[in-house]
Formats: structure tokens, C-alpha cells, sequence
């Protein structure tokens, strides 16, 4: 159960389902992994029932594909922290966040699997403060694919992060969810005009490795 309040609306990630737009770049099996972004029961039982199966049905349908591809993947969760102000203005915004426990639940069982990594963050982006651009460049990576949750928050965050370190970053629009449709598309919007490409996790799936 979430231990913080949030103001949610239902929508339908399917409405989200013929989004191609963005930078031009071209999804490739053997160049991408897979970033499953903080698909935690502790954030997405905020999420109205429909959003909430909606979103982890279509994350479950890139990991699927991932898995069948070839293609890595790696999770992603907060940093527990002992105190509020440990996570500086985050505590102030979120609080304490999920403790340890529920920082090492999926709600996409197959991600507990030994062969999948974890990267634990102390900020927004799943790239601060760990070592997900290193795991990418290990594995000879440098395009990203996402699936989970908040797309105004952590995944846009991510997105420039990536941005940042010469890594294409690839958004499934109806494989993200977010607190509200606004929230979603405003999202997206941000990711098309800057930091990346939007596909259909539909389009994701029937790229041919």
C-alpha cells in the first residue's frame, strides 16, 4: 500500500496506443535495453484500477518481447532512506518514500529473476547516482527503451539524462502511465520535441531483432 497522497484521474493508456513522434531515431533490437522505471506496487496502487492494469499489462508486453528479443533489461526503484531528510527536497515533496521492502517489489514477477539488474536511485532520473549508463555501455547499449511509471516525472527526468550522455531514448507511450491523461501527454510532448522518440509498445514489439 502507498504511503503518500496523490491526485489521480482515469484515462486510457490506449488512447496512447498510435503515438509515433520525436527525434527520427529508429529503435534497434541489437543496440537497445529495456528500462523497467520504478513499476513498483508502492507508486502505481495510487494509479486508478484501469490506468494501474492497463500500465502493467503493457509493461509485462515489452518485457515479453525483451525477453524473446534478446534485448537486456534492467529495473529501476528508489534508494530507501531511513529519514526524510535524507532524500533532501524529495522527503519534503514525497517523504520518506518506499522502505527497502517495498523498493524491491515488481509488479512484473519476472523481473525478480537473478539476470536482471537493479539500479537504485537517490533522485528522479534512474540515472542519478547509479550505474545504469555504465550497465548500458557494458552490454554495448546506447539506446534505451521505457516502460512504467510517472512519465512527467522520472521518465522525463531520465529521458534528458540520457539526452545528456549521447543514449537514444525510446518512450512506449501506452506502456508509461502517469497520474492523470494531462500528465501523460504533456509528457510526451516534452520527450517528442527534445530528449527522444515515442513508439506504440506495439511498434516495439514487431522490431525484428
Amino acid at each position: 500500500m502507498a504511503t503518500f497522497a496523490a491526485e489521480t484521474t482515469p484515462y486510457e493508456l490506449r488512447a496512447f496506443g498510435d503515438t509515433q513522434a520525436g527525434l527520427g531515431w529508429t529503435l534497434e533490437p541489437k543496440r537497445c535495453a529495456v528500462l523497467v522505471h520504478d513499476l513498483l506496487p508502492y507508486y502505481v496502487n495510487v494509479l486508478d484500477s484501469e490506468v494501474k492494469s492497463a500500465g502493467i499489462d503493457q509493461s509485462q508486453v515489452i518485457v515479453d518481447w525483451a525477453r524473446i528479443a534478446g534485448v537486456p533489461i534492467v529495473a529501476s526503484a528508489p534508494r530507501p532512506a531511513p529519514t526524510t531528510r535524507q532524500r533532501g527536497l524529495g522527503g519534503q515533496l514525497w517523504g520518506v518514500g518506499p522502505a527497502a521492502d517495498q523498493a524491491a517489489q515488481s509488479c512484473l514477477p519476472g523481473l525478480q529473476a537473478p539476470d536482471i539488474p537493479w539500479v537504485h536511485k537517490r533522485s528522479l532520473s534512474a540515472f542519478y547516482a547509479t550505474d545504469l549508463e555504465v550497465e548500458l555501455r557494458r552490454q554495448g547499449k546506447d539506446q534505451l527503451v521505457v516502460c512504467g511509471v510517472f512519465a512527467s516525472q522520472g521518465i522525463l527526468a531520465t529521458s534528458f539524462d540520457a539526452l545528456a550522455r549521447d543514449i537514444q531514448f525510446f518512450v512506449a507511450a501506452d506502456a508509461v502511465a502517469d497520474y492523470s491523461a494531462e500528465l501523460h501527454e504533456c509528457a510526451l510532448t516534452q520527450v517528442a520535441r527534445s530528449t527522444g522518440q515515442l513508439l506504440p509498445a506495439a511498434d516495439v514489439t514487431r522490431t525484428a531483432s
